[in-house]
């Protein structure tokens, strides 16, 4: 007697890995041209870009093994026949691309924390929902706040100001005055 196969005995159809390489592919190119234009900063930013990359390249790598891992075994493939091209998808992926052109043209005029907010706003409503924008403005806002902590208040990177880098700026130094005085 012959036994009928069960939902579980079936293979899945492997999934398509195309579109998980871009982003690697990109902080490949990224540490490539982070490592090569280091050469005239200071030897303390030389020694955070080789770290930096390093984790980045050991992740790739990592990533690399197991994508070729799984390609082999067959549970993955690489096509552009299965990339899905629909009309909602394309218009979402070229609004991102206007907002992050736009993130750019904008950054010298509106600031750093400005920009960033407006950018993570609209791509969080562009891309999810405007019915989750509570969530997005919590979200945009949270992010932009850290990161001008992080890089402006801490580690004094130049990055553009606008009015509330400007605002802040006296109180930033009235603080690190302050620590320094300790």
């Amino acid at each position: 007697m012959t036994e009928k196969p069960t939902s579980g005995d079936r293979t899945p159809a492997p999934r398509n890995v195309l579109p998980d390489l871009i982003i690697p592919a990109m902080a490949l190119a990224f540490a490539i041209y982070y490592l090569t234009t280091i050469t005239e900063v200071p030897w303390i930013a030389q020694a955070s870009a080789v770290l930096v990359s390093g984790l980045l390249l050991l992740a790739i790598l990592a990533f690399a093994v197991r994508t070729i891992m799984r390609l082999r075994l067959g549970t993955e493939i690489v096509s552009f026949g299965a990339i899905d091209f629909d009309y909602r998808s394309n218009v979402k992926r070229v609004g991102l691309l206007v907002l992050t052109i736009a993130y750019v043209w904008f950054i010298e005029d509106l600031g750093f924390t400005i920009s960033t907010v407006v950018f993570l706003f609209l791509a969080i409503v562009l891309l999810s929902s405007p019915w989750n924008w509570k969530n997005a403005a919590l979200v945009s806002i949270s992010c932009s706040l850290i990161g001008y902590f992080i890089f402006i208040f801490v580690f004094e990177t130049r990055f553009p100001k606008g009015p509330v880098e400007n605002l802040l700026d006296p109180y930033a130094k009235s603080i690190k005055q302050a620590l320094n005085d300790r």
